[in-house]
């Protein structure tokens, strides 16, 4: 009599209840059968017959995204950049955590699901934040060192207005004394010569508080419509001989019909003086063979952009992010008071405007302005 081989059958997969009531998607799988059981929360996030799809899945290949598929629960571990498809048809990207569940006999394993798509999008938005956080702090550090620069302008310039007051009347005192006796007494040569540099260093003195009292001034200047050419025109006009004298070519480019800037014209007048003496100061000392100052203006989308370059020796860093400070000179003594810049960046800020330089060693220096446009009056109309 033929003894018949009984089938044994394989128990259900059941899960526990206590991994059931976890609020984490999950699911038991068993390799002999390939039965999969799932907690209520897998259901809710992946939606029903999820289990099906992953069972009915490819084989997991070298594809950047791949499906979750069985054969990833038979490797303990982690494993990431997975994705399940929902009722829907979207993927929702998790990762796995595998390991061992039971016996090892068993070949059971318990499989927990991560959505890392919300990961992903806090990941996104904490870039986004942290570059936003990193603009509001160069914003504000911008904002710092304008406010420094206001305050430490606010500061010398009481000072200047005191000192310039103080000192003015002795000295015209000094000047018309020294100069008296020029004339109503007989000195000695040596004497002469002495009266002569006591009134030449009293000029420069008065120099000094001159460029002081302008440094202090009050931004009561009267505003209103002024051609930027004409200012240009006007400030080349009067450094023309002097540039010839030191060899500087000199180029010009303004654009016809320049529009307006609501400025002081005087002030705008020694904002362009200022930045021409001092490119010819810096091609004198560079000794370079054609020494050479251009100036550009013409209308952008920001307003009127101006330009005044030259090929001079340039600047390291050190000395261009000081420029502007107050009484900061890199001429010898008694060639520079160290306020043109001071005064230019002054002058311009009242008219709304904004200055910049681009400077490097051996490479030349250039600022650029540029000033609102006035819509007061139709471009072109030279104040």
């Amino acid at each position: 009599m033929a003894i018949k081989r009984l089938k044994r059958i394989a128990e259900p997969l059941l899960l526990p209840e206590g991994l059931e009531a976890l609020p984490l998607p999950l699911l038991l799988y068993r390799k002999s059968d390939s039965a999969v059981v799932t907690n209520p929360e897998f259901i809710r996030t992946f939606g029903a017959g999820a289990t099906s799809r992953i069972l009915a899945a490819r084989p997991l290949g070298l594809a950047q995204e791949r499906p979750v598929h069985p054969s990833a629960f038979e490797t303990p571990g982690r494993h990431e950049g997975r994705f399940i498809e929902n009722e829907r048809g979207e993927r929702i990207t998790v990762d796995l955590r595998v390991s061992a569940y039971g016996k090892s006999s068993d070949g059971i394993c318990l499989v927990m699901f991560e959505d890392n798509g919300q990961r992903v999008e806090l990941q996104d938005q904490l870039v986004k934040q942290h570059l936003e956080l990193q603009k509001s702090y160069d914003q504000l550090h911008s904002l710092q060192q304008a406010l420094i620069q206001s305050a430490k302008l606010a500061s010398l310039g009481e000072l200047a207005s005191g000192v310039a007051h103080e000192l003015n009347q002795p000295l015209q005192a000094i000047m018309g004394f020294s100069q008296e006796l020029r004339y109503i007494e007989k000195l000695s040569p040596v004497g002469t010569e002495y009266v002569e540099d006591i009134v030449s260093a009293s000029k420069k003195m008065a120099e000094i508080i001159k460029s002081l009292r302008t440094f202090a001034r009050d931004s009561g200047q009267e505003l209103h419509a002024t051609s930027v050419a004409h200012a240009i025109e006007e400030s080349t006009r009067l450094l023309r001989h002097t540039l010839l004298q030191a060899g500087v070519e000199l180029e010009l480019s303004i654009e016809p019909e320049l529009p307006l800037t609501h400025a002081n014209p005087i002030q705008l007048e020694q904002v362009f003086v200022n930045l021409l003496s001092n490119a010819k100061d810096a091609l004198e000392s560079s000794g370079v063979s054609v020494p050479k100052i251009a100036i550009e203006a013409r209308t952008t989308d920001e307003g009127i952009l101006v330009r005044v370059s030259d090929n001079g020796c340039g600047m390291p860093s050190e000395v261009r992010d000081r420029i502007f400070d107050p009484f900061f000179t890199t001429k010898p003594v008694g060639k520079g008071t160290g306020l043109g810049l001071s005064i230019t960046h002054g002058i311009l800020s009242r008219a709304g405007a904004r200055i910049t330089v681009e400077s490097r060693p051996g490479a030349g220096t250039e600022f650029t302005i540029v000033f609102p446009i006035d819509r007061s009056k139709p471009e072109g109309e030279t104040a």
